[in-house]
């Protein structure tokens, strides 16, 4: 479990630093170029395997970790849009209840298995995602924009899923250098995007924002190598509801203590219970 827990952490210092980009006014699309281009970087730096540029296309994950990284990039896109418009609590509920797409494909491709003490544990740990997230403020849904939420909850389950079958099927001892096409993909996409937008006159770049990408880059790295350690260790039906359900509750905890957020009884209870579904879970 000591992947799962580094990546859980690392998952939370995320949410930490974006909620501190808010408050210092850092320009989410220049760090997130910066922590692709960082974390690209660190995964050439430490990859022990040898390669050149004219032999990565070689590499039998080669096209694997450029979908890859499209989706990651991509499904930022989705997550911030359906945010602003749907609302975060939707939008954190769409992406947490994604873990089903990996976890229902791992049973049928890769013939994993899903007791009935793990599928209870699954379900508390979805439920716990809607209380967690829940607030008081009213709901109001806006039917043009039902599709935004279904781009999130299926972005990440692509996103995860690709992982495990890249995982599965390809990655050996190469997994820092497959990390390396991936953040280097989604480099390159946030790239243009951000050079556009300079061109265009609606950014403007500002030198704060590059020690923010830097660090965003190097727990993001963290993040996502320890995951994929610990799908290569475990089974979906274990790594996905877990992470997700930890995820969860410390960044409702994190919230609480860090940025004086308020818990309602409702948003306790929905950690309580993604608790005691990780703890179901890790047991069964």
């Amino acid at each position: 479990m000591v992947y799962i827990a580094l990546s859980v952490i690392q998952s939370v210092l995320i949410f930490i630093t974006f909620k501190l980009f808010d408050r210092n006014r850092i320009d989410t699309l220049q760090a997130i170029v910066v922590n692709y281009l960082v974390a690209s970087f660190m995964g050439f730096f430490l990859s022990t395997t040898e390669w050149t540029l004219q032999s990565l296309p070689g590499f039998s994950w080669f096209n694997t970790s450029l979908v890859l990284g499209v989706l990651f990039i991509s499904t930022f896109f989705f997550f911030a849009m359906a945010a602003q418009k749907v609302g975060v609590a939707v939008t954190s509920v769409a992406s947490k209840m994604s873990l089903v797409i990996p976890v229902i494909v791992s049973m049928i491709f890769w013939d994993e298995s899903l007791s009935w003490t793990r599928a209870a544990g699954i379900l508390m740990a979805i439920s716990s995602f809607y209380l967690v997230f829940r607030t008081k403020e009213p709901f109001h849904w806006n039917s043009r924009l039902f599709y935004l939420p279904i781009l999130v909850f299926l972005g990440n389950g692509l996103v995860d899923t690709t992982m495990k079958f890249a995982d599965h099927h390809y990655i050996e001892n190469d997994l820092v250098l497959f990390l390396s096409m991936v953040f280097t993909t989604s480099f390159l996409i946030g790239i243009c995007i951000l050079v556009y937008k300079i061109i265009d006159r609606k950014v403007e770049v500002r030198f704060k924002n590059i020690p923010a990408g830097v660090f965003l880059g190097l727990i993001n790295f963290g993040s996502t190598f320890y995951m994929l350690k610990a799908i290569s260790t475990f089974e979906s039906s274990v790594v996905f509801p877990v992470t997700n359900a930890a995820i969860v509750g410390l960044s409702g905890i994190a919230g609480y203590f860090g940025f004086r957020e308020k818990l309602s009884w409702v948003n306790i209870s929905g950690i309580v219970l993604a608790i005691a579904a990780i703890l179901i879970i890790a047991y069964n």
